[in-house]
């Protein structure tokens, strides 16, 4: 299939690369990473991601700057990234070929050609072996994407997808000219002080059920005003949850023009994904979420914690 993918890529002409919305370093990476490569084949490439605002701690990958906001008005090939359903692309199913990049179990499989695996920590890392199974030599700007995408997708190499050969891909992108410290330094250690006082407001909205093995919390619009906070700061509000001794099930509930964007984080016990399927959303074992098209709250977090049974 990834000797297929690479022939339909070399016979296309047109191609949009473009990743889910509210995008993390696995999408913007994996996209950003075949962006040259496109275009070093005389290829007509865009990059998209309809988000209107993307995170600022993803400034430093190369050709950030490229990205669009919306589709071009001729496509041949259609390559996704990251994203288990068409819908999270946030367009229309166009009129072309379509090849799905993605390691959510969750994936619907809307591609014409589907790259999926599970086993990956990282969309990145099929990336990887596209290009490794395509004879396509590595270099600095599309190490440092992919090395990035797969750093940030596995926590730094922290959470349950890490094994043997994660830490072998990290060393071939390294090999490559991955900068390691500079990544972490970029990602880790430019928090503005918006984002920290939005963190702050979630621990004081913070609220544990369950003697302590569930806790949940609601951002609302007011919250993002009131602390100067974006979108994207809220990010690692559900994993601040998560992080405490007692939880199991970490729930962040983001208010939305209509309805809720939900997050959901475990530890060792719970599969969120079958959690966000029922509510038509998906993810990964520890990380999944889903989005409702309602605002009672209340209702919203009884329902999960009845589907959890802890």
């Amino acid at each position: 299939m990834y000797k297929k993918a690479w022939d339909i890529i070399s016979k296309s002409k047109h191609i949009t690369l473009i990743s889910h919305i509210n995008p993390d370093a696995d999408a913007l990476g994996s996209s950003l990473a075949l962006y040259p490569l496109l275009k070093e084949m005389g290829k007509k490439a865009i990059v998209v991601n309809m988000t209107k605002e993307l995170p600022i701690r993803y400034d430093f990958l190369p050709n950030i700057d490229k990205i669009k906001s919306a589709l071009p008005e001729k496509i041949d090939l259609l390559i996704s990234f990251d994203c288990g359903s068409i819908d999270r692309l946030a367009i229309k199913k166009p009129d072309a070929f379509i090849i799905n990049i993605d390691h959510h179990r969750t994936n619907t499989l809307y591609g014409d050609i589907n790259l999926i695996d599970a086993q990956a920590p990282s969309a990145s890392c099929i990336v990887l072996e596209l290009l490794s199974q395509n004879d396509i030599s590595l270099r600095r700007d599309i190490s440092t994407c992919l090395y990035t995408a797969l750093a940030e997708d596995t926590g730094f190499f922290c959470y349950e997808n890490v094994n043997k050969n994660t830490f072998e891909i990290a060393a071939r992108l390294i090999e490559a000219k991955a900068d390691p410290v500079f990544i972490a330094r970029k990602l880790n250690e430019r928090n503005s002080l918006a984002k920290l006082r939005l963190i702050s407001i979630m621990i004081q909205k913070l609220q544990l059920v369950n003697f302590g093995m569930i806790g949940y919390a609601i951002l609302s619009r007011d919250d993002f005003q009131k602390s100067g906070a974006l979108r994207s700061d809220s990010d690692e509000c559900v994993d601040q949850i998560r992080s405490l001794a007692t939880v199991e099930l970490a729930i962040l509930l983001i208010e939305e023009n209509e309805g809720y964007k939900v997050s959901l984080r475990s530890k060792e016990r719970l599969d969120v994904s079958h959690i966000a399927s029922y509510f038509g959303g998906g993810g990964h074992k520890r990380a999944a979420g889903f989005t409702v098209d309602h605002k009672d709250e209340k209702e919203i977090i009884k329902e999960i914690i009845n589907k959890a049974d802890i």
